[in-house]
């Protein structure tokens, strides 16, 4: 029995490090993620109406999961259309949640939410943050999205260049300033035939500067496949935060010849330029109705955020 309970694990052993070997995301431990908490969120959408809040709205939930620590957490709010940002910081005791409402805070905005841990006014290592967004939007969508968290790679803050700021640099490396590196490629993951569903996505490239904002202009590749495997390619451009519905992207042949009633089919996509990509996806159909994020596929190259720090 030991001398097979030894085999067992030395093949488990060697199962490993074979898939180490081969590097498959699902073992790579600084992939950006949904579920363990982090020291950045990214909400990866938000709404409201400002005139009839009960119709379009969106609830953020942050929470502080060390029990004992207390973190002040700098909120950056960047509005979609112009590309402007807002900020605010609220501080959170140990194992203690806060929520409002994105119509109390900035009503009438669509676009997305960074928080940073900081502490002296500086990004921090706290990897103890979780968030939620629940959205409802005015044609009916629903969504309970759960924030995309970040570690950061080493304890402490980040360096003090003495000008007022800090850089916050995305890389997965392990200086004072490092952090987990963001998606590079995302996907959605399926979506039904538009012939009977509607679906539309949000995807954006995170503000470089969070001081004074920034309206980039990308251009986005994307392979989208059917259920018979076929793939067709197609560009798109964004902005800071744009929001497409799938039957307005040009695909050869029709998208609902491509995909057509009762089939299903999916989508990755990247920027050209090497920026990094987060976003969402809602879709509505006779049945269902929901969101989720995008599902990160590759990770993107070192990448920098600068942050006012005060």
């Amino acid at each position: 029995m030991i001398t097979q309970l030894a085999h067992k694990l030395t093949t488990l052993a060697l199962v490993f490090c074979a898939l180490a070997l081969l590097g498959l995301p699902a073992l790579a431990q600084d992939f950006p993620n949904d579920i363990r908490p982090g020291s950045v969120l990214f909400f990866n959408r938000y709404t409201s109406s400002a005139s009839n809040p009960s119709a379009e709205d969106t609830q953020i939930n942050i929470t502080n999961t060390d029990p004992s620590r207390t973190i002040d957490v700098h909120l950056f709010l960047v509005d979609g259309s112009s590309c402007s940002v807002a900020d605010s910081i609220i501080t959170l005791t140990g194992s203690q949640t806060t929520c409002f409402l994105t119509s109390d805070l900035d009503p009438g905005t669509k676009g997305y939410i960074v928080a940073v841990a900081t502490a002296g006014g500086f990004p921090t290592q706290f990897n103890f943050l979780l968030g939620t967004a629940y959205i409802r939007e005015s044609d009916g969508r629903l969504a309970d999205l759960p924030a995309v968290t970040i570690r950061k790679t080493q304890p402490g803050t980040v360096s003090d260049p003495g000008d007022g700021v800090a850089n916050m640099v995305f890389d997965g490396g392990a200086t004072a300033n490092s952090y987990d590196k963001l998606p590079g490629t995302v996907a959605i993951s399926a979506f039904n035939s538009q012939t009977t569903d509607s679906t539309i996505f949000a995807l954006y490239s995170p503000a470089a500067n969070l001081l004074t904002g920034e309206n980039p202009s990308i251009s986005i590749f994307a392979l989208m496949f059917n259920q018979l495997e076929v793939s067709r390619s197609l560009t798109f451009r964004i902005g800071c935060y744009t929001t497409t519905a799938l039957t307005s992207l040009r695909v050869l042949n029709g998208l609902n010849t491509f995909i057509p009633r009762g089939s299903c089919g999916w989508m990755k996509m990247n920027a050209t330029n090497g920026r990094p990509l987060l976003g969402m996806v809602q879709s509505k159909g006779p049945i269902f109705n929901g969101g989720r994020n995008l599902s990160v596929l590759t990770l993107a190259p070192a990448y920098t955020i600068t942050v006012p720090a005060f």
